[in-house]
């Protein structure tokens, strides 16, 4: 490696930690300001004051924005790369740096390769542990809202209506998301079977069901199950059942409560999910799993087109070449996040379901990545 390699990766590595304590610490103190409210809430519950009080909230943030920094990271992983560039080549052009290596006969392009090396080393391995190793073993932890801080899995939600994929429909009073110290659990659990003409055929019903997360089963407290159901036929005795398996599991439920939940999954789980026979959530899925896919190669787009802004021989021009890359980096993200919401409302029709969301992902980097290109070839060397 050329000492112009190691001065311009030393000043691109500084820059970038630089950049992530700003900006996500930045995101981190306008979230507080806007959920402060329930982060107190915790303490008024518990019903201390004073020192003890202050220190009670000062460890409730920790707890939860430690966690929380993973997924603020993947989020503001491209941002951070193109602002820790922008300012390493606007320092070397601000004093003159680029006037010298110039002279030496370095094209400008040569001195940004070290940072477009890096920036895809970093979405290729960085972004992909935080987001497939990281995140999905924290989830617990990730779910909480603010006022749940102390809580391990979120607060407690009925379950109405939920379909398995043997077409049965499942209800219970309440499910309570697992913890450290205790598994998942539905509250009065109720299955109805049904045949193909969805008429009931048994119907299963426990006081409690209880997450086995080594056997990939809900054990039952009570469970009686009646058979004999459907029009025509005569009920049978009741049977006790102490077991229920389906493709009904506590990451079920919580995709069944909110799609955001699927954010958080490895893309191998999501590979699974979709693999079942599903009623609902696919467009989140698949939503997710695709822009998981083009979300690195948006983020070099995005390094892409900064970079010809600000590589410029010209200091004079430091200003006017920052508004540029401002409004090009803000542009291609406004589409980004266009696309990602458009690509949860396909058009009507089966063929669209699958499709529409990989075309959404894939638009931004169609659109942009030959616009970053041509910027690139035109450097001014």
């Amino acid at each position: 490696m050329k000492l112009l390699d190691r001065y311009v990766l030393k000043t691109f590595f500084f820059n970038y930690l630089v950049s992530f304590f700003v900006l996500v610490g930045l995101y981190v103190v306008l979230d507080m300001v806007f959920n402060f409210d329930e982060l107190v809430k915790v303490q008024t519950r518990q019903g201390t004051g004073g020192l003890e009080a202050a220190w009670g909230i000062a460890r409730d943030v920790a707890d939860y924005y430690l966690y929380q920094l993973a997924p603020f990271f993947v989020q503001l992983s491209g941002i951070i790369s193109v602002v820790a560039a922008a300012f390493t080549l606007l320092r070397l052009s601000r004093f003159n740096e680029l006037t010298a290596v110039l002279v030496a006969g370095v094209p400008l392009i040569r001195v940004a390769s070290p940072i477009l090396i890096a920036a895809v080393v970093i979405n290729l391995v960085l972004l992909q542990i935080v987001q497939e190793l990281i995140i999905p073993n924290i989830i617990p932890k990730l779910v909480r809202s603010h006022d749940e801080v102390r809580e391990q899995g979120g607060k407690s939600f009925p379950v109405y209506g939920l379909r398995d994929d043997a077409g049965s429909v499942l209800t219970a009073s309440r499910y309570t998301p697992g913890s450290a110290t205790a598994p998942p659990t539905l509250l009065y659990f109720d299955l109805i079977e049904r045949s193909e003409d969805f008429t009931a055929r048994a119907h299963t019903a426990a006081d409690r069901a209880v997450w086995d997360a080594a056997n990939g089963v809900w054990q039952l407290e009570n469970g009686i199950r009646i058979e004999g159901l459907a029009p025509g036929e005569r009920a049978k005795s009741p049977q006790q059942v102490v077991s229920y398996r389906s493709n009904v599991t506590p990451v079920e439920i919580a995709l069944y409560r909110s799609g955001d939940f699927v954010q958080y999954l490895g893309t191998g789980q999501i590979n699974q999910l979709l693999a079942q026979d599903r009623a609902y959530g696919v467009n989140a899925l698949l939503r997710v799993k695709h822009t998981r896919f083009t979300q690195p190669i948006m983020n070099v787009v995005l390094l892409c087109l900064a970079i010809p802004c600000v590589l410029t021989r010209e200091p004079g021009q430091l200003k006017m070449s920052a508004a540029k890359c401002l409004t090009l980096v803000g542009l291609c993200m406004g589409a980004m996040f266009l696309a990602y919401q458009l690509a949860g409302n396909p058009p009507a029709g089966g063929v669209w379901v699958d499709r529409w969301p990989a075309i959404m992902a894939w638009a931004p980097a169609i659109l942009f990545a030959p616009v970053a290109i041509v910027m690139l070839e035109r450097i001014k060397t």
